[in-house]
Order: C-alpha cells, then structure tokens, then sequence
C-alpha cells in the first residue's frame, strides 16, 4: 500500500511540474541569463519590433512581436520608436542631460512610449505586443516623472483608441482597459526606475475574470497617459507550451542551413536523442 501511495504521489508531482512548465517566448541567444530581451542591439530591435496596423489603428496579428503604436494626437500623432541609443533615466529620475544624475545608472537601448497630450490623458503611444499565447509578462521601464499608464487588452478588429471596458456586457473581443494606473493617486510608479512583473494576472473591477493569460493569441498593449515619455528597456515573456517564434526569426534573419535546436530553442551542433528541430530550407522537427 505505501508503495502504492508513493507511486501516485510522484505522478500527482510530476503532473503539477508539468502543468508549471514554461518558456521564453524569444530566443535565448537574445536574452540574458534571466530572460530578459534588452532592447540595445539593432539587431534584436529589427527581429522583433514592428508597427502596428497604423490605418485601423489595431494590433496587426501577422506582424512581429512587438508593435509600436503611436499616440493618437491630432494633427501631429508623435511616433514610438524602438532606438538601441536612447537612454532612459537614473534611479531617481534624472536624464542623462540632468546635472547631478548617476550617468552609470541610465538604461541604454529602449522603446520610448510618445507621450500624451496631458497629464491622465488615455491617448499616448503604446508598446503592443503580439502573443501567441502568453503566461508571463514582465517589463523594465524608466521615466523622468511618475508614471501614468494602462494595459489594454486589445482584439485585431477594434481600435486602440475604443475602449469598452465598462458596460454590463462581459469580454466580446473589443479593447478592454485591463488595468489602469493613471491618475495621481493611482500611479503606475514614481519618476526613477521600475521592473514591473506578474503584469499577465492583473485586471479591471468590471472584468475581473479577465487577464492575459492564455493557450491561445492574446494581444497586450501599455499605454503612456502622461506627457513625459516612459521608456521600456526590457521586455521578459513565457508561454504556456513551446512557441517557435525565436527559432523561426533567428533562422530567417540569419538564412541558416542544417541548424539544429532542442525543445527549449537552443542551438546544438548536431542531432541528439529525442526531439529535434531541424532548421534548412524549412523548419521541421
């Protein structure tokens, strides 16, 4: 009987591990030891970062990654742009520019939300990002001023810009204000530096069973609602199940020929024992 008990113990376990398992999303010859996609290459910026649909102005679900989105401000619409050279701000919030700032401290490399056109104003520039399904997302921001921002759950058939988030209707695939912080009294965080994790369980009074984890697609944005800039300088995504993003990107931008890679999306020098992906003039496992 103990032995019994043992045995369905370990399977009860090693299911649990299962069910815990999860992968970064880009590929680990990116990112550094903890995962973390630096933006500070143009190289990686190239692989990964794209514009949104800027005509319906919508997540575009064949484009990368990550998607810029600009602030919605007329007549001007001031661009977000990924810039492997911009520098962020110190831990307290002073600019590379600013005099008494800890130069050493400023972030180099990031996407830099446009900002609003006031203070609270829900209509700044966005990072978006593209998922084909999703358990975790972290970020690694910076701004000169406290920040004001919201995710947005976005649907590829509704505007950035159409909130419907309230309303006695639940989820219907419209953009919903997942989680806002965009008030002075309800700041993202203050002016400095800030590393933002467990972003994927967040979610709104009126949806509350609404969040971005999921098995399938699911479109993320954040939103600058303050007339400072926020800088995004590191961007860390695990999915549920093994997605091929990184490899496939890696091998189109690279034009490799007999690459071989493990489960995980590391390189390898030849074929092993198990399952391979096998990368030549298409991918195959």
């Amino acid at each position: 009987m103990k032995k019994i008990i043992t045995l369905a113990m370990l399977a009860v376990a090693t299911m649990s591990a299962s069910a815990q398992t999860t992968y970064n999303l880009f590929s680990p010859t990116d990112c550094d030891a903890d995962g973390w996609l630096w933006l500070n290459t143009q190289a990686k910026i190239d692989r990964y970062v794209g514009k949104i649909n800027e005509d319906a102005y919508t997540v575009d679900p064949n484009g990368k990654v990550i998607q810029l989105a600009f602030a919605n401000i007329t007549p001007d619409y001031p661009e977000t742009v990924a810039d492997p050279e911009a520098y962020g701000v110190d831990t307290q919030g002073y600019t590379i520019l600013d005099e008494g700032v800890n130069k050493d401290e400023c972030i180099k490399g990031a996407i830099v939300l446009a900002p609003a056109s006031a203070q609270m104003s829900t209509n700044g520039g966005c990072l978006v990002l593209n998922l084909p399904s999703c358990a975790t997302i972290d970020l690694l921001l910076s701004s000169e001023a406290s920040m004001l921002a919201r995710t947005l759950m976005l649907s590829p058939t509704n505007g950035i810009d159409n909130d419907n988030s309230t309303g006695e209707d639940k989820w219907t695939g419209d953009t919903k204000a997942i989680y806002s912080k965009a008030t002075l009294f309800g700041k993202l965080h203050a002016a400095g530096q800030f590393t933002w994790t467990g972003i994927e369980s967040l979610h709104n009074g009126n949806n509350g069973d609404l969040n971005f984890k999921s098995e399938s697609p699911v479109y993320f944005a954040l939103q600058n609602c303050h007339k400072y800039p926020i800088y995004v300088h590191a961007i860390r995504i695990t999915t549920p199940k093994q997605e091929t993003v990184g490899i496939q990107e890696n091998i189109a931008n690279k034009q490799e020929r007999n690459a071989y890679y493990n489960l995980a999306g590391q390189r390898m020098t030849s074929p092993v024992k198990g399952i391979n992906i096998i990368a030549g003039k298409k991918v195959i496992k």
